[in-house]
């Protein structure tokens, strides 16, 4: 996986305005937001406070029942002050590259997202960066 220099922290690379939807939708209205072939992680929020992510929802999921049911157990999250190695870290075995970000308050912040081809983040412009400036796997 190939990023950005060390120095930067979540907060530099971060989308501060993420798709989200209501922690009360249903798994129809999860399933319609994730046929969208960026969204890899519905972000569900009451407010503005995160209450939980989805990556995937079984095929055998009732569309009326609560998409919040299939919330992910333990989702990738943290703090705009982390580094982006760090961030990575957290990443590194986590198929959607996504990275939630949230404050002390479980406010949520924004998303870390990696490009398909893991050599940039979502959002941001790509800087050109000196190979030696670059982690590799």
């Amino acid at each position: 996986m190939s990023v950005t220099p060390s120095s930067k922290t979540v907060a530099d690379v971060m989308v501060r305005r993420p798709k989200t939807l209501a922690a009360d939708a249903t798994v129809a209205d999860a399933r319609s937001a994730l046929e969208h072939s960026s969204v890899k992680l519905l972000l569900l929020v009451d407010g503005g406070r995160f209450r939980g992510a989805v990556s995937e929802i079984p095929a055998d999921a009732d569309p009326r029942d609560a998409v919040l049911t299939y919330a992910d157990a333990e989702p990738p999250v943290a703090t705009p002050d982390v580094t982006v190695s760090a961030a990575l870290d957290r990443l590194e075995h986590k198929p959607s590259g996504r990275l939630v970000v949230l404050d002390d308050q479980e406010l949520l912040l924004g998303l870390v997202c990696l490009t398909t081809d893991g050599k940039g983040f979502c959002g941001t412009p790509t800087p050109a960066v000196p190979d030696s400036d670059m982690r590799s796997p």
